[in-house]
């Protein structure tokens, strides 16, 4: 979504549209599939929309955001956020209008049957992640019901011709009133495609895997079968080529030697569970390199800036974790899987985010709601990599200094920054102080973390 309509406020307009307005959405499939991905404030934000939707039948009723914040009683920055949720899963498509400006267009979605669900790999495993193998389990069992073994059949069933009297001239010549509502039908832009939800083959040579594969005894043909599978597996967990032929072999089922897709998903998921991938940094474009401004920082912080962007989330986390002699909570693995999943940071933001955390601030494990606040303001902020991170960081701790001095304006205190020397905005060099503007000190703490960092690595 554009930029200029990523803020909003409570006055902000919008109407809702939906093509399925006269269908009925399936409780069951919300409720089982959707639900635990979305959670349960962004689903209440999804029926809500889809009630306007049907009092509306698309006659372009306005509305403003302060309508669904009193009905939802919420604030507008959640609503932002759990529209981006919606909007993530296809259950919602938002376009901005050009007349009147600053007006959106709110489409609401049809959710995928239970086996389109179950059968998008990338939302499968995104379920399967959540809730864990037992419950991904239960849940297919109730929303897919098999057909028993009937053995071999043929079908006697009539076709349409044997039971109707269709005259062969109108199928050879549409009428035009059937052809007008084909029109009308196909005209539809406000769609979402949910082609979008295939990964893209971005740094995974598939060829390669299948070349690998050439002499083993997995059948090519049902590799190919998996390939969004194999690819949404890649982009989750940074599983390379001759890695992902080894697990492939491992999930073929050697009397039949077919890849079974579903065993693929669970030894990964076992085998892998903290592992993420190595995001390639988007490129920049050369007016875009030359706007940003150019920012030094000391020897201690770049160098933090290096390992954050040569190391994985997950060992990033792990080493921090060994250094302060605690363990990785399985809350821990959730919440660093969610913020990978939103493909919103490239790695190197997000080890400086978890070392802001742990470190910076001290706490002892992940916390959700800090890491969802600053990562929300990051989001907003455009922060790209590791410096725009820090800065935006930096920034923070100027906010905190001036709002605790708007509090107690008539008194002198002494406002104590959480932020780390590293973190905090550069000062001119006074008397003894070094060129870097740390202590020395400050210095040899800062970089004994960074050397027990890369010691681990």
């Amino acid at each position: 979504m554009a930029n200029s309509f990523s803020k909003l406020t409570p006055d902000s307009k919008f109407v809702v549209i939906n093509s399925d307005a006269n269908s009925v959405i399936d409780d069951n499939v919300l409720n089982n599939l959707y639900l635990p991905i979305i959670g349960r404030d962004a689903l209440s934000l999804y029926r809500l929309l889809w009630t306007f939707s049907v009092n509306d039948h698309n006659q372009l009723v306005a509305h403003n955001h302060y309508e669904l914040q009193s009905m939802l009683d919420t604030g507008i920055d959640k609503i932002s956020d759990q529209r981006r949720i919606l909007e993530a899963v296809n259950l919602l498509g938002t376009f901005a209008t050009k007349d009147p400006a600053d007006s959106l267009v709110y489409a609401v979605q049809k959710p995928l049957s239970a086996r389109d669900f179950l059968k998008t790999d990338i939302l499968a495993v995104m379920l399967l992640g959540k809730v864990g193998d037992n419950t991904y389990k239960q849940i297919v069992s109730r929303l897919v019901v098999p057909i028993p073994d009937l053995g071999e059949l043929q079908n006697v069933s009539a076709s349409l011709l044997d039971v109707f009297d269709v005259p062969s001239n109108l199928i050879k010549n549409i009428p035009a009133t059937v052809n007008e509502t084909k029109g009308t039908l196909n005209n539809g832009t406000t769609n979402v495609n949910n082609q979008k939800l295939i990964p893209k083959n971005n740094d995974f040579d598939f060829n390669l895997t299948l070349e690998m594969l050439e002499n083993s005894y997995v059948e090519d043909a049902s590799v190919k079968a998996a390939h969004d599978l194999i690819l949404s597996e890649h982009l989750l967990y940074g599983i390379d080529e001759v890695e992902m032929v080894k697990l492939i072999q491992k999930a073929t089922n050697l009397s039949n030697n077919q890849l079974d897709q579903r065993r693929l998903k669970l030894i990964i998921s076992q085998q892998f569970e903290m592992r993420q991938p190595e995001q390639n940094p988007a490129k920049e474009s050369s007016s875009e390199s030359a706007q940003r401004p150019t920012v030094s920082f000391d020897t201690a912080t770049e160098e933090l800036i290096s390992i954050s962007k040569s190391t994985a989330p997950a060992l990033f986390l792990q080493q921090l974790k060994d250094q302060k002699h605690g363990l990785v909570t399985s809350g821990e693995q959730r919440i660093l899987q969610e913020l990978v999943n939103l493909r919103t940071f490239p790695n190197e933001v997000i080890n400086i985010l978890v070392y802001h955390i742990l470190v910076d601030e001290q706490h002892s494990t992940l916390n959700k709601n800090l890491i969802s606040t600053i990562a929300d303001d990051w989001s907003q902020k455009n922060v790209r990599d590791a410096n725009d991170a820090i800065m935006a960081l930096r920034n923070r701790g100027k906010q905190r200094a001036k709002k605790a001095t708007r509090r107690y304006p008539n008194k002198r205190i002494n406002v104590k920054e959480t932020l780390p020397d590293w973190a905090k905005q550069p000062q001119k060099p006074q008397g003894s102080q070094s060129k870097q503007g740390l202590s020395a000190e400050q210095k040899k703490l800062l970089e004994q973390q960074l050397n027990k960092l890369k010691k681990q690595k």
